[in-house]
This record gives structure tokens, sequence and C-alpha cells, in this order.
């Protein structure tokens, strides 16, 4: 499946609306010509179950991109709140105010940066980067280790363990949304239910309404289906949740 991503939405979408029109107007319409093929005369039962089938192709499919919108909204939560919670850890160690809270913002600046250079390459793969997981536990060792002196280290050392809290929450969340796609059933089912229409469409007549039902359905169905392609995986292809929002705030961190 990755050459399907190498391949951009535009040239995906091109490429299933054409083959689709190939396979369910151009060729169908050429061996009706060439056999002087007309199903039937009567086609009122085969418009009506071509409409039926539109309209389940339709429905199944829409309800595919609904889902995977959701995942892609999920994601992109994460990212943002993964974030913020970055740039409170920063902040809480700032106001911790210790030579050892200084070392650990330079950890969890490195750290972000991971997050952002060697872990989200990886996530295609539904992977966790090794480099990413030993700087969080040194991150975590570290934390742990903060000895407060007055009532406001107290504080602030609460509000540390807090938010480092949150923020390996949200990794795990992260790598976890990795592996939403859409289930085989319903990809299987959207198959079934187009190679029905095709083949129902192939019968309908006159030839001229067949090029113009089929195809016009054909197109709308192709643009749809290259949509929920290139969005059927979060981390993956020109439309993915990008890290953009953890490599700002990585910039906010300072040296």
């Amino acid at each position: 499946m990755d050459w399907i991503y190498s391949l951009g939405n535009f040239k995906l979408a091109a490429l299933l609306v054409f083959g689709g029109i190939t396979l369910s107007t151009v060729l169908p319409a050429l061996v009706r010509r060439r056999l002087k093929f007309e199903p039937f005369k009567v086609t009122s039962g085969v418009e009506e179950a071509f409409k039926v089938l539109v309209s389940v192709s339709l429905l199944l499919i829409v309800f595919s991109l609904v889902r995977v919108q959701g995942d892609h909204r999920n994601a992109e939560d994460l990212a943002a709140r993964e974030a913020a919670l970055i740039f409170k850890l920063n902040r809480a160690l700032v106001g911790f105010g210790s030579a050892q809270a200084v070392e650990l913002q330079s950890d969890l600046k490195a750290y972000a940066q991971s997050v952002v250079q060697d872990e989200w390459p990886l996530l295609v793969k539904g992977e966790r980067a090794p480099h990413t997981s030993e700087l969080l536990a040194d991150l975590t060792q570290g934390i742990r280790l903060l000895d407060p002196k007055n009532a406001v280290q107290q504080i602030a050392r609460a509000e540390v363990l807090g938010s480092l809290t949150q923020l390996s929450d949200v990794r795990e969340a992260r790598i976890a949304a990795s592996h939403l796609s859409i289930p085989a059933y319903l990809w299987n089912t959207i198959v079934c239910a187009v190679l029905a229409l095709t083949l129902v469409g192939a019968l309908l007549s006159p030839a001229e309404k067949m090029v113009t039902w089929v195809g016009g359905v054909t197109v709308a169905l192709g643009l749809l289906i290259s949509l929920l392609l290139s969005l059927q995986y979060v981390y993956r292809g020109e439309s993915r949740v990008s890290a953009e929002p953890i490599a700002l705030t990585v910039s906010l961190l300072g040296p």
C-alpha cells in the first residue's frame, strides 16, 4: 500500500477516476458496440437497482470518511496538547528555580526535538523511537530526584510531576493513534458495493444512458474513494498530521 501514498493526492485521484471510467464505462460501451449487444429493452428494474447501489456505496464511503476525519481531528488535538504540555512542563521547571531544574529544561528540549525528528517519522509504521523513550526515561528520573527546599518549590514540583504524567499519557495516545485505519470489513463492503454497481451499470440501456449515468457516478465515487485513501492513516500521505505544534514549541524553549 505504500506506493499509493507515494503518488500524492492529485495523482491518486486521477488514477482512480480514469481507471474507474475505463473499467465501468469505456470497456462495457466498446463491448456492447462491437457485439451489438443491448441487454434489456425494459430497464426500469435495472435503473432502480443501480440507484439503490449508488446510495449504498455513497453511504458506506461517507460513513468511512466521517470516521477517518474524526481520527485526524483527534490526532491533531493530541499534537496540540502534547505541545502545550511540553511548554507547561518547561514553565514549571522555570518556576522551581534550581540548577537541577535548568538541566532538566535542556533534557526536556532534547526530548521534544527527538519527538519531532526521530519518533514522528516512525509513526508511519506505528512504531516508537527508542532514543525518544530513553530521553523520556532520563527526564522522568531527573524530575523524581528534584528536592524542594521551600513551599514554592514544593508547589512547582507537584506541577512538574503532574505535567510529566500527562505528557507520557499523551505520547502513548499519539502512538496508539498511529495504528488507526479503516477496518477491513468496511473496505470489503465498499469494494463489493462498487463491483455490484459496475456490473449493474453495464446493463443499463440505451448505451448513451449507461455512459452518462455510470460515467458521472464513477467520477464522484473515484474522487470520494481517493479522499478516503488519503485520509485512511493519520500519519501517512500528504494529508498526514504533522508535528508542527511541537516544533513551534521547541523554538520557544530557548537555547
